[in-house]
Order: C-alpha cells, then structure tokens, then sequence
C-alpha cells in the first residue's frame, strides 16, 4: 500500500513537471515569436522611414529644379523684352506668364517646405510679379503719353514750324527787295505802297513763329514729364531686380542645406 501511495505521488508530480515544462516552452516560444515580430516590425517601419525621406528628397529636388528653371526663364525674359514700344519687343505677355508658372511652383515648395525655402521661394515669384506690374505700369505710361505726344510733333508743332518759317523767310525776301528799292529809287520806305502789306505780313510771320514756339515749348513739357515718370519706373525696377539678389542667395543656400541634410537613417537590421 506504501509503495501505491509513493507511486502515485511520483507519478503526479511527473505529470506536473512535465505540464511545466511544457508550459515554459510554450512561453519561451511565444515570448520569441513576439521579439521577432517586434524586429520585423521596427525593421518594416525604419524602411518606411527610409523610403518616405527618399521620397520627400526626391520631390524637394524636383520642386526645387522646377522653379529655378522658370526662375532662369524671367530672367531670360526681362533681359529680352527691352522699354515698351521698342521694335521687336514681345511686351511683358510672356514674361507674366511665366511669373504665374513661378507662382506655381513656389506653391508646391510651400507644401514640400521646409518653411525658410518655400518663404524665400515665395519672396523671389513676388518679386517677379512686381517686375511684371512695374512694366506694366512703364508700357501703359508709355502707350498713353508718347503716341499722342509724337502725334502733337509730328501733325501740329512741325508743320506750324515749317510755315513759321517759310513766312519769315518769305518776309524777309519782300523787305531786302523794299530797301533795295528804296535805295535805288532815293525813296523812303514808309512811302512804298507796298510797305504796309510787308509790315503786316512780317507781324503774321512773327505770330506764327511765337505760336510755334510755344507749341514747342507744350511739346518739350509733355516729353519732359514723360521722362521724370518713365524714369522713376525704371528706378522702381531697377531697386526690385537689386533686392531680389540676396532672396536668391537665400533660396539656394537655405534648398543646399535641405537636401545636403536629408540623410535618412539606416534601416534596422535587427
């Protein structure tokens, strides 16, 4: 009966070792199997890191190449496009166009960033825009002053000159002929029955001239404003195109150090 009593004792706790010992396998072996997939994990979400910082690189890089291009292209276009009403000049048509395209792309630099490139990218398309409406502004004076002016020269000063002229000179001709008359004939002039009308004639003559004269005078005034305007704008230009070279420095050194930095962290190998 002893030797029952012991048997069964051993046997349980056989039993219980081996239920034990199972149980700790079964622990060692979930507890690794979640280490594993902890690894696999980590090492899944570092690659995604990885590729997710190629990727912003790469479309940074892009952004960045496409707005300097069309950024080379104004710069193109206002070295080209010349003081309104020259010959051959495209206008500034283009060159709004391509500030609008500049426009865009400083847009998706914003969403890209990081903040001090897209500001500077968003400085330099305003800057270009002010280019735009300060030529603009340098065509519309232009077109609205200097037709009407040349026109005023061309159909009214110059040929009131021209006849002021030719009636002085016409003059002129009558009064040598009168003295020289006069001296032959021992006659005084104011005795000619012709002197009268040559007296009259010089006054007409001297009127035409006074008023071509003035005509003159109107015309230099308008041309005169028209340069002080014209020449303002093209300071207004000039201090713009100045300003925006150190935006540009800082654009480029701000997308340098962009890309320079953006070294992705190496995916985990466990």
């Amino acid at each position: 009966m002893k030797e029952l009593v012991v048997a069964l004792v051993a046997a349980v706790f056989g039993l219980a070792g081996t239920v034990v010992g199972a149980a700790l396998s079964a622990r060692a072996a979930k507890k690794g199997a979640q280490l594993s997939a902890q690894a696999a994990l980590l090492q899944v979400q570092d690659q995604a890191t990885v590729d997710q910082a190629h990727w912003l690189r790469q479309q940074r890089l892009q952004a960045y190449e496409g707005f300097l291009a069309v950024w080379d292209e104004c710069l193109r276009l206002i070295d080209s496009v010349g003081l309104p009403g020259d010959s051959g000049s495209p206008g500034v048509n283009p060159l709004k166009e391509a500030a609008g395209r500049m426009a865009e792309r400083a847009r998706r630099i914003d969403i890209l960033g990081p903040t001090e490139v897209a500001r500077a990218a968003e400085e330099l398309a305003e800057s270009i825009r002010r280019d735009v409406k300060i030529a603009t502004k340098l065509k519309e004076l232009t077109e609205a002053t200097l037709p009407a002016a040349t026109e005023n020269v061309t159909g009214g000063t110059r040929p009131a000159m021209a006849a002021a002229t030719e009636a002085m000179q016409e003059t002129k001709k009558q009064m040598q002929e009168l003295v020289a008359e006069a001296n032959e004939s021992g006659r005084p002039l104011h005795e000619d029955p012709r002197a009268a009308a040559i007296f009259e004639s010089a006054e007409r003559a001297q009127e035409l001239a006074n008023a071509a004269i003035s005509r003159a005078h109107q015309d230099g005034d308008r041309f005169s404003t028209f340069l002080d305007q014209a020449t303002e704008i093209v300071d207004e230009l000039k201090r713009n195109q100045a300003a925006r070279a150190d935006i540009r420095e800082r654009f480029t050194t701000a997308a340098r150090h962009t890309l320079a930095s953006a070294s992705p962290p190496t995916p985990y190998s466990g």
